[in-house]
């Protein structure tokens, strides 16, 4: 066997080994981009939209009646302490107005918790949208991604050299001048960035609500 039989050979064993273990490598990664997820469906709204706006504007209606309802009750005190009414009524009207503020009182929580769920109805699907559609975004930037990898690889994979060796000419070597390194942002960073404000602005709106429910 001559040697440049043997240089051949050797070229063709180390181009073999680079398409299998490129073949093995495009697999894998392959097999990593079709990991199936699957994200929580939309909810069906238990409240009406048309139901919980109906509910809002109640809401503000009652609010406006309780209000009315503690002026009278103060307002009455006010009437006793001129000696313009007597004891007696004042009991008679402040437990009349009382109880109507229990009636307010009473109907603002059924109709605050109405509110509450649709919010929070609402809210779900918002995030669930919000998640799926940066979900596909990514999965299109990752699968075009991949496709670009598997092009390089292609590219990168060493070729079949011939029996000839040419001679370059030897030339000395350039001096590189050297560049301080620029910190840039890359166009995925700053989409994933994007993507993170978005989510964390629907993730407020959730810890705001919990926050008025708890205050």
């Amino acid at each position: 066997m001559s040697l440049n039989d043997l240089v051949v050979g050797l070229a063709v064993g180390s181009f073999a080994t680079g398409i299998i273990s490129f073949l093995i490598y495009r697999i894998r990664v392959k097999k990593q981009s079709k990991i199936s997820y699957s994200t929580p469906p939309t909810k069906q709204l238990t409240i009406p939209e048309e139901e919980a706006k109906s509910a809002k504007q109640e809401v503000k209606t009652l609010l406006l009646e309780k209000d009315l309802l503690s002026s009278a009750i103060t307002r009455v005190f006010e009437l006793e302490a001129q000696d313009q009414i007597s004891k007696d009524e004042r009991d008679f009207l402040v437990k009349k107005y009382k109880e109507q503020l229990q009636e307010v009182d009473k109907k603002l929580e059924n109709l605050e918790l109405i509110i509450e769920v649709s919010e929070l109805e609402n809210l779900r699907n918002e995030l669930v949208n919000l998640l799926s559609r940066k979900i596909d975004e990514v999965d299109k930037k990752l699968e075009k991604a991949i496709n670009r990898l598997d092009v390089q690889k292609i590219k990168s994979t060493p070729q079949i050299p011939s029996s000839e060796k040419v001679t370059q000419p030897t030339q000395p070597p350039t001096k590189v001048e050297k560049r301080p390194p620029r910190p840039l942002e890359s166009s995925i960073e700053r989409e994933l960035k994007r993507y993170r404000e978005e989510i964390l602005k629907a993730l407020e709106k959730l810890e705001q609500i919990d926050v008025e429910e708890t205050s």
